[in-house]
């Protein structure tokens, strides 16, 4: 019996792999970064406008999908975190949320 259910876990596993491969995945896990000292950073999650892209993280660091989960992120203030100061925000750019 134990053998019944290895194999079928194996062929599951087979499949698995062998569908995620096939399909192009829509979650990102690429960190961005923008340049000119601005030192945020996104998730690259997928937007259509930029009302599907917003600020989190504790400082406001952060560019994320509104579709993805929340980020969380330790709270401290550094002076590159000021969006605002280098003239960036978070937005829908080519269908990811960056900051721009």
């Amino acid at each position: 019996m134990l053998g019944v259910v290895l194999a079928f876990l194996a062929s599951l596993i087979t499949a698995l792999l062998l569908t995620t491969s096939e399909v192009e995945l829509t979650t990102s896990t690429e960190v961005e970064t923008p340049c000119g000292g601005f030192c945020g950073w996104s998730t690259g999650g997928a937007c259509v406008t930029d009302f599907d892209c917003v600020r989190d993280g504790c400082s406001g660091q952060v560019c994320r999908s509104t579709h993805e989960e929340p980020v969380f992120t330790t709270c401290e203030w550094r002076e590159c975190y000021d969006a605002q100061k280098y003239g960036v925000r978070c937005k829908c750019i080519d269908g990811k949320c960056k900051w721009g």
